[in-house]
């Protein structure tokens, strides 16, 4: 995994062992194709298979191998002239083993994507996988999921090295994302401005949060010795700032907004039969695809040869472990999604099978992430932008096992769906109906997630 150094000096030799890191480019792949929503990733076979002369799908017809065909799309200056003129090696292909960073344009506006544009450009090539890491740690807000010293271990680098990384990933655009709390969140967004406003709300945030959330002019003018003018100003730049950065992108590619959305296609389904619970993880099967059989042999005879072209056997050896690498990572990915989908089955069963969401526990990524012993970042690619369909064939968002506030909001809206329009319900009702079945909240709890809903208070309900 490492590369030795040999160091000399006047006075003698000293051997330094130096640890380069290299990220195992499988586990780059898994997660790449862990965090894509069912359409994405259909669309990248498709585009594998295209760019992949080794992988195949079964039912396609493939055609006869030749050296003639290796050559013609592995090593096109093989079969051309030779010749020693500028322009015409000015026109053959580019061969450099540098990263194409258009590989990485979207059609779409994704948040991974942009921040890859801009991070990934700064890290040199054997510490991208940081910065890979990084950016599939974020959750839909754009907030860090993991620490620094998860990614030091994960990753396999220091502590220094990874804290550069998520240096220049803060640094990026959208202002905030990388940020673990909200109030580093919106002093990124800040750090570039020098007015005595921007500094002083800098401040604000560092030191008295508080004061800002209840509105406190007076602390703070006392403390800096500014003007109540000053520190509202201060306090407007505040507001102004968002505190989701990942708003206005998808935060993974294949992340859908509004599951509410006809398209929004299921990743996992769960189905009742009369056998039991039968769990489905929809999308291509990694057995329906299959590294060519005229590749393996070709490699077999180059590998047999005792004076192989060079070039022809790096190639057909690189597609060949491309192949089986995409197909090792798509059966990763399938067996991920089955273990998140299998342990949904055992904490969430009443309501996979009912839609009801009063039968909804509460449940956090990270306890899943615990449970199925991987890392938060893994089960945040695995659920992020992603669908459930339950037993009754309604299609939900992933979101709805982990936010809590959605059971309520949800039980709220049935509450309110069932109550006599001559007769509204009070929020003080609502709170004594949710206590019944087992939930307490408080009755300003109510009039918070009813105002969240848009749902209107009892007396202009009446009215209405």
């Amino acid at each position: 995994m490492g590369r030795e150094s040999i160091v000399r000096h006047q006075n003698g030799l000293r051997q330094e062992t130096q640890q380069t890191l290299r990220i195992d480019p499988r586990v780059i792949l898994s997660s790449q194709l862990l965090q894509l929503a069912h359409p994405e990733l259909e669309a990248a076979i498709e585009n594998e298979l295209m760019e992949n002369p080794a992988l195949e799908r079964l039912g396609e017809e493939s055609d006869e191998l030749t050296r003639e065909t290796i050559l013609r799309t592995l090593a096109p200056r093989e079969l051309g002239p030779s010749s020693d003129d500028r322009e015409f090696l000015k026109s053959l292909p580019n061969d450099s083993n540098d990263t194409d960073w258009t590989d990485f344009a979207s059609g779409e506006d994704s948040l991974a994507d942009h921040l890859r544009a801009q991070l990934l450009t700064q890290l040199p090539p054997e510490q991208r996988g940081i910065g890979e890491y990084l950016i599939g740690s974020l959750d839909e807000r754009g907030y860090l999921t993991a620490t620094i010293e998860e990614t030091a271990l994960d990753c396999g680098c220091s502590l220094e090295e990874a804290q550069a990384a998520l240096a220049l990933l803060q640094a990026c655009e959208p202002a905030g994302v990388g940020a673990t709390s909200l109030q580093e969140c919106l002093i990124l967004q800040l750090r570039h401005d020098d007015s005595l406003e921007g500094k002083l709300a800098r401040a604000i945030l560092r030191n008295h949060f508080e004061d800002f959330r209840d509105r406190s002019v007076r602390p703070i003018m006392r403390h800096y010795r500014v003007l109540p003018d000053v520190v509202e100003e201060a306090f407007g730049l505040i507001l102004a700032l968002t505190p989701f950065p990942a708003e206005g992108y998808r935060t993974h590619a294949g992340s859908v907004r509004d599951p509410r959305g006809s398209a929004a296609r299921p990743d996992i389904a769960f189905r009742r039969s009369e056998n039991g619970w039968e769990i489905t993880i929809l999308g291509v099967d990694a057995t329906t695809l299959f590294v060519s059989r005229a590749y393996l042999e070709r490699q077999q005879r180059l590998t047999a040869m005792a004076n192989a072209p060079r070039d022809e056997k790096a190639h057909v050896n690189e597609y060949v472990e491309r192949a089986q690498r995409f197909i090792g990572a798509l059966e990763q990915r399938r067996i991920t999604m089955g273990r998140v989908g299998q342990y949904l089955l055992e904490r969430q069963s009443g309501f996979i099978e009912t839609g009801e969401y009063r039968f909804l526990t509460s449940m956090t990524r990270t306890q899943l992430a615990r449970a199925l012993d991987l890392h938060e970042s893994t089960i945040s690619r695995a659920t992020m932008g992603k669908f459930v369909q339950i037993a009754n064939g309604e299609v939900v968002p992933f979101e709805v096992f982990f936010k809590p506030a959605l059971r309520v909001q949800k039980m709220i809206e049935e509450i309110l769906a069932h109550e006599n329009p001559n007769s509204p319900l009070s929020d003080e009702r609502i709170a004594q109906m949710l206590a019944e079945r087992g939930v307490v909240v408080a009755r300003r709890t109510v009039n918070k997630y009813r105002d969240r809903t848009k749902l209107l208070s009892s007396r202009r309900r009446r009215s209405a």
